[in-house]
């Protein structure tokens, strides 16, 4: 993702980037499928994180990796992380340019 100010990197979030990252996520990584409106909001803010810290795919799928193993308690699925972060960081790349 590109540099952005910190200033602009909070409006962007509060303005929409949260959102469209939830809605991300639910199109794109369901692990525990057909997850309701607010399932994923707490992992929303992780991979934030680390979007705004510039993380590589690889770091973002290793991200959801363990989300899935140790906070939703389900087998590894790494080629479904995988894809996912490539599209969660497409995305995201696409909208700070």
């Amino acid at each position: 993702m590109a540099a952005m100010s910190a200033g602009h990197w909070r409006a962007f979030w509060q303005a929409w980037g949260m959102r469209e990252l939830q809605l991300l996520l639910r199109a794109a990584w369901d692990p525990i499928h057909e997850a309701g409106p607010g399932e994923y909001d707490r992992h929303a803010l992780r991979v934030a994180s680390l979007l705004g810290s510039r993380a590589s795919r690889d770091g973002i799928a290793a991200e959801l990796g363990r989300i899935r193993r140790d906070e939703l308690g389900l087998q590894p699925a790494p080629a479904q992380d995988a894809r996912a972060a490539n599209k969660i960081s497409a995305r995201f790349e696409a909208l700070a340019s």
